[in-house]
């Protein structure tokens, strides 16, 4: 990581941010005259209380990336912030650091000559600040809504920060937007950007008197939002997937995903909301399945994009921002890779409508189902050695804070339940 970057006079404050085992950020704010000891030494933090470790073992670094630098302006202040790794006290990685594992990944691949170039499509609402409504009533790429300002002010602070947006829509839901930036060369670098995207998505709500959410399903009977993940991978500077057909190395990648499909549902769909998106006739998956253009399959191959896009990429459809992205991406890196090397078998092609066949006419194709709810998720993840591997040594910490997450849920008493069995 490179040490050379300096303060600028006008930054106010430093921050430094990593998200925690659930993929909230995470921050320390430290005065800008110590951050050159900060960068070299780190700073300390109970990560206990993040879900990382035990108390008995629980004093931890965080140390900057000074690539990661970017000026966020809140208007009242200048904050240089920082992403971070997690390391012990005596410098060595935390080895259950998401951000450190996806890294780590990346690394070992182009060692053997594979790359992998990641393009996410993040989805979001914006709601009223009192009563959680939608704002508008706006359809699919529709620029009619009263919030058309807004997403131009959004577009503008994507260039002022140097992130490279191919487009910024309208999704299908009332109050629902999309941002697409353009392909990453660096699955780390995707990761990095969405954690400062999201809290400049909220941050320009805020200011406009409302309130962004990437909650996975913010409103009942309306589309969720995902967070779709399109993969392109390379070997020695060759394409590996090809618009032409699937290449055995390809195929084996696409199998990879579908072989453990149900076990990165608690990686990628990992909270009871997740759950309440994934359900036929939203455009949200739930059939391990592939295809072509087909968006009522797991795992699709799109037809559209650049000339470059077009050469070759699938796209993974099942994961929301609810996931931390650092875990999603390296689970389903790992997945694929997996397959690549056990040469999985991803079946034939889907191309019927599937939210249009029955369960049983689903089932006599073949085609599983992802799990129901998160903890048949988190079941599957304890019988995948590769996925829970891809957590490193976060894995028990992960499940067992997942777990506790189910019984709490399954004991509180919601609304609906008030509605409609208090009068018994």
């Amino acid at each position: 990581m490179p040490d050379d970057v300096e303060i600028p006079d006008e930054v106010d404050s430093v921050a430094l941010k990593f998200l925690d085992i659930k993929g909230k950020p995470r921050e320390i704010r430290i005065p800008p005259e110590t951050f050159e000891v900060v960068k070299k030494e780190g700073m300390s933090f109970d990560s206990s209380n993040l879900g990382f470790s035990d108390v008995s073992q629980s004093d931890m670094i965080a140390v900057p990336d000074s690539s990661t630098m970017k000026i966020l302006d809140y208007g009242t202040e200048k904050v240089a912030v920082f992403l971070c790794e997690m390391r012990w006290p005596n410098g060595t990685p935390f080895e259950g650091d998401p951000r450190y594992l996806l890294r780590k990944t990346m690394e070992e691949l182009s060692e053997r000559g594979i790359d992998i170039h990641v393009k996410p499509e993040y989805e979001f609402h914006i709601l009223d600040r009192e009563n959680f409504e939608p704002i508008d009533s706006g359809q699919y790429i529709d620029g009619r809504t009263d919030q058309t300002r807004m997403v131009g002010e959004l577009s503008k602070a994507m260039k002022e920060y140097d992130f490279k947006i191919e487009k910024i829509h309208h999704e299908v839901a009332p109050g629902q937007y999309e941002i697409e930036p353009l392909p990453y060369d660096d699955p780390l670098q995707a990761a990095d950007e969405f954690v400062f995207i999201r809290e400049i998505v909220k941050e320009k709500a805020a200011e406009n008197g409302v309130f962004a959410t990437f909650m996975p399903k913010p409103l009942p009977g309306e589309a969720g939002n995902g967070f779709h993940v399109h993969l392109a991978l390379f070997e020695e500077g060759e394409y590996m997937f090809s618009s032409e057909g699937l290449s055995d190395r390809a195929a084996g990648f696409l199998g990879g995903l579908l072989d453990h499909a149900k076990a990165l549902s608690a990686v990628v769909s990992p909270t009871i909301n997740s759950y309440k998106r994934l359900v036929p006739g939203y455009e949200a998956p739930v059939y391990i399945s592939w295809g072509g253009e087909n968006r009522s399959v797991l795992v699709r191959i799109p037809a559209y994009g650049t000339k470059e896009q077009k050469k070759g990429r699938i796209e993974y459809r099942a994961g929301d921002a609810s996931a931390n992205i650092y875990f999603m991406l390296n689970s389903l890196i790992q997945a694929g890779i997996d397959g690549m090397k056990n040469s999985s078998d991803p079946g034939e092609e889907v191309r019927e409508d599937l939210f249009t066949l029955s369960d049983e006419e689903i089932k006599d194709m073949g085609i599983e189902f992802l799990p129901a709810n998160l903890s048949e998720a988190l079941d599957e993840l304890e019988k995948d050695g590769v996925v829970k591997d891809s957590l490193g040594e976060s894995y028990e910490h992960y499940l067992e804070m997942k777990r506790d997450e189910v019984v709490e849920f399954n004991q509180d008493i919601t609304d609906w339940e008030l509605r409609n069995y208090l009068d018994y």
